[in-house]
């Protein structure tokens, strides 16, 4: 089987990538859903969705629903999965910022892959979510460290091997859209003269 163009190795990962994108937006939104109830659970007094998303302590299976509560439990649908942590701001922004960065991360790559299964793989779509893809990664960084800052008050809490990966990657990404423009400019060459 081939790398790239139709029925090509490239066609098989822009349909698994375009399927974990979306489970990981769907997840994402499902996490931020639980958070919304039980924030309106906590102030308003009100019980919806109760039995799927729970506030309370956990670790002798007694529940109460108190906003001094530091715990969540959110039940996945249609499974047996439960997702637990400590009911903060901080876990909100967290969970929100990676998951929805990486389902972005996710659908760039879907869409770079979707571009290489075409006919004609030197195209200027490709090239644009190439560039995407790059500021995505190179843009990460300053925010990965702002909201790791906010949240701990310490610079000694971010990564520097993550930060390193992501800078590589979006400097890599520059360096193939080169590579990309080239094989454009000669493929239009190249068309022009046929």
């Amino acid at each position: 089987m081939k790398l790239i163009g139709e029925k090509s190795i490239s066609t098989v990962l822009n349909k698994i990538l375009l399927a974990g994108s979306i489970a990981q937006l769907l997840y994402v939104s499902y996490i931020i859903f639980g958070f919304v109830i039980i924030y309106i659970n906590i102030h308003q007094g009100t019980h919806f969705f109760s039995e799927t998303f729970k506030t309370g302590i956990f670790n002798n299976e007694l529940t109460k629903t108190a906003s001094d509560s530091l715990d969540f439990q959110f039940k996945i649908p249609l499974s047996d999965y439960i997702i637990k942590g400590s009911y903060t701001l901080h876990t909100f922004i967290s969970i929100s910022f990676f998951i929805g960065f990486y389902s972005l991360f996710t659908f760039y790559l879907f869409r770079i892959f979707k571009g290489m299964s075409s006919e004609i793989i030197f195209n200027t779509k490709v090239i644009q979510d190439l560039k995407l893809f790059a500021v995505l990664n190179i843009i990460f960084i300053p925010i990965y460290c702002t909201i790791l800052y906010f949240m701990d008050q310490s610079i000694y809490s971010i990564d520097p091997i993550f930060i390193l990966l992501h800078l590589t990657l979006g400097v890599i990404i520059l360096f193939i859209i080169e590579f990309f423009k080239k094989g454009y400019e000669l493929q239009s060459e190249n068309d022009l003269t046929i």
